[in-house]
Formats: structure tokens, C-alpha cells, sequence
């Protein structure tokens, strides 16, 4: 089997380079990289071809987004993969550990018709940061999965979970042949790995996040912090509008309404709107109350 590895990239070059040269000492050796540099202003690409030859980039403008950008890589691997590859997204701010796609590879052996995700650590600390989630939909939240509470019966190692990033996970190229493309026109830049987890599972395959296989992120550099550094009515509407932010509210609605029962959607977003709001105002006031 080979591994295509699809990553967006946008700028961060002293994040990408890491990224690849951990690719590059791997211990597993018959992989791809495809990246679609799209749109970089700190000339990306030309620093990926002097350091990294064999990587093949693809160029596209800044209007892609990362789920544009991860489609144009995944249209270009279904034109050039066999049958019984293997197609794994990344990111370009994860460093992975010289075994990661020899692991990949064993648990692909052993469920080879499942979506396999990794357990994301801290690179700063080298903590886990995530284990695996399950969508509840009655809730409106995700649900924390552990290893020692819910791993598949004869496998402590495996978690049968309903969502994965695109933090390192590793899909057959059936799937991407039978479901099709991220939904790049309605959520373009959060929630469409979300997205494609509910597609895939619908589709009749099994999502499972592998305790052995580790990647290490910038867990610092993603996600509210980015969007959630100061406290004004101009920080609180691009919260819930920017096209960074996870608490996107148009993002959240496609989300939902691609995937939650019908009958649930109405209670479903109430309750996700109305914790995104209060997860905003407790923010700064937890951060006021430790001053």
C-alpha cells in the first residue's frame, strides 16, 4: 500500500518545513506529499521545492480556504492513486514521531475498511491533548472519549468515535471515491473534516482513533485563541462570523443541519449558540478573576 498525504498551506513556512522533515525520517517510506500552497506570501512553495524535491505542490489563490485547498490536493491523488492506497490529510503545524506511518500502516492492516484518526499531543508539553469524541446531538456537544472507558472489546488502543480532524487521518481511497469531496462551498475552513466523518460513517465506515498513532501540534497557534484575545463588541462578532473562528455561526448551522436528525436541529443549535455566547463571557471573566 501507499500513503498519500494531503496538506494545506498557507504561509507558516518554519512550521511546514518541520512538518516535512519529519515526513522525510520516517520509517515507513512509500508515501506521497501533496500540498496546495494556496495563496502564501512568504514564498512557501519555493522554499518546499529547494528543501523537499520530491514533494509535489500545488498552487491555488487564498480564496480556497483549508477545505479548498484540501480538495484540490485530494482531486489531484484520485487521478494518480491505485485502488489499495491510502489517503491521509495533515497539517502543515504537526510534527510527527519516526514511526507514525509504520502505525498507520499496522492498524490499516488490522481494520482496513475504517477511518483511522491519530491522538493529537501538545508539542510545547508533549501532553495528549485529545483522545477521540462522539457528536451528541441531543446535547449539542462533543462527548470525551478515554482509552481505559470505551476502547473496542480485545483492543485497549482503539476508540470507536464520530469525529476527526484534519490532524492526521488516514481514509482508504474507496471512501473519497464513493462519498466525494469535502463540502468546500458551505463550510470552508472549520467543521467540513467534522463534516466528512458523519459522511463516511453514513457511507458504512468505521471511525477510530489509534492510541500509537501521534501527532504533535501547535495546539497554541489554532482554534479560539486566535480570534479570543480581547474583549470588545468587535471581538465578540467576529467570535461568531470570522472565517477563522470555530465558533463561526454559519459554519456551526451547516454542520448541523448536514448531519443532525431533523427533529433535533431546532434544540440542537439553540443550545450550541446559546453555549458558544456564555463560553465567550466566561472567557474574560475567568481571565479577570486570575488577574
Amino acid at each position: 500500500m501507499k500513503i498519500w498525504i494531503c496538506i494545506p498551506v498557507f504561509n507558516r513556512i518554519e512550521y511546514t518545513l518541520k512538518c516535512l522533515a519529519t515526513l522525510n525520517a520516517q520509517t515507513f517510506q512509500n508515501f506521497t506529499v501533496v500540498i496546495c500552497d494556496h495563496g502564501s506570501t512568504d514564498r512557501s512553495t519555493d522554499h518546499i521545492r529547494k528543501a523537499f524535491p520530491d514533494v509535489v505542490v500545488l498552487n491555488a489563490d487564498s480564496s480556497l480556504w483549508w477545505t479548498g485547498a484540501m480538495n484540490r490536493c485530494v482531486e489531484y491523488v484520485l487521478q494518480h492513486a491505485a485502488e489499495q492506497d491510502f489517503l491521509l490529510t495533515l497539517n502543515n503545524d504537526t510534527e510527527l514521531p519516526l514511526d507514525y506511518l509504520a502505525e498507520l500502516t499496522a492498524q490499516s492492516i488490522k481494520y482496513p475498511h475504517a477511518v483511522l484518526t491519530s491522538v493529537i499531543h501538545d508539542i510545547e508539553t508533549g501532553e495528549r491533548v485529545k483522545e477521540g469524541y462522539r457528536q451528541s446531538w441531543l446535547g449539542a456537544k462533543d462527548r470525551a472519549v478515554t482509552f481505559e472507558k470505551h476502547h473496542l472489546p480485545g483492543d485497549e488502543n482503539v476508540i470507536a468515535v464520530t469525529l476527526v480532524s484534519g490532524r492526521g487521518t488516514l481514509f482508504p481511497i474507496e471512501v473519497f471515491r464513493k462519498v466525494g469531496l469535502y463540502d468546500e462551498r458551505h463550510l470552508p475552513h472549520y467543521f467540513a473534516d467534522y463534516d466528512y466523518s458523519h459522511k463516511a460513517q453514513r457511507a458504512g465506515y468505521s471511525i477510530y482513533v489509534c492510541k500509537t498513532c501521534r501527532v504533535f501540534s501547535y495546539v497554541a497557534a489554532t482554534g479560539m485563541t486566535t480570534v479570543r484575545d480581547r474583549f470588545s463588541l468587535k471581538s465578540f462578532i467576529g467570535f461568531l462570523t470570522n472565517i477563522k473562528s470555530p465558533a463561526n455561526l454559519k459554519a456551526r448551522w451547516w454542520y448541523g443541519w448536514n448531519n443532525c436528525p431533523k427533529l433535533l436541529f431546532p434544540s440542537y443549535i439553540v443550545l450550541d449558540v446559546i453555549r458558544l455566547i456564555g463560553g465567550y463571557f466566561r472567557h474574560f471573566l475567568l481571565r479577570a478573576f486570575v488577574r
